[in-house]
């Protein structure tokens, strides 16, 4: 793994992993891409979301769409380590 992508996805699995230790706080339903989801998905995509493209303009590149951060999610979901496939996936759409 490129020193970036290692970096990238040190960097999104600390984002991850600190909005995952406040799902306790977000309990309520809402609406999410594929309908109803958990308060804490949805908050744990922003976050991600935001970090992506925070690293993407460090970079000198566009911010992306929600939309790629959803459609990786959904490549990591159901993935016994779902946290590091998220992050590295993510991570990954840091360098294009």
């Amino acid at each position: 793994m490129q020193t970036s992508l290692k970096a990238a996805t040190d960097c999104l699995r600390a984002t991850l992993a600190a909005a995952q230790e406040q799902r306790d706080q977000r309990p309520e339903v809402v609406h999410g891409p594929d309908g109803p989801e958990c308060e804490w998905a949805a908050y744990e995509r922003t976050r991600m979301h935001e970090k992506v493209n925070e690293i993407r303009a460090e970079r000198g590149l566009p911010a992306v769409p929600v939309e790629d951060i959803v459609r990786v999610e959904r490549q990591a979901a159901g993935h016994s380590d779902y946290s590091f496939k998220f992050a590295f996936y993510c991570a990954e759409i840091t360098e294009k």
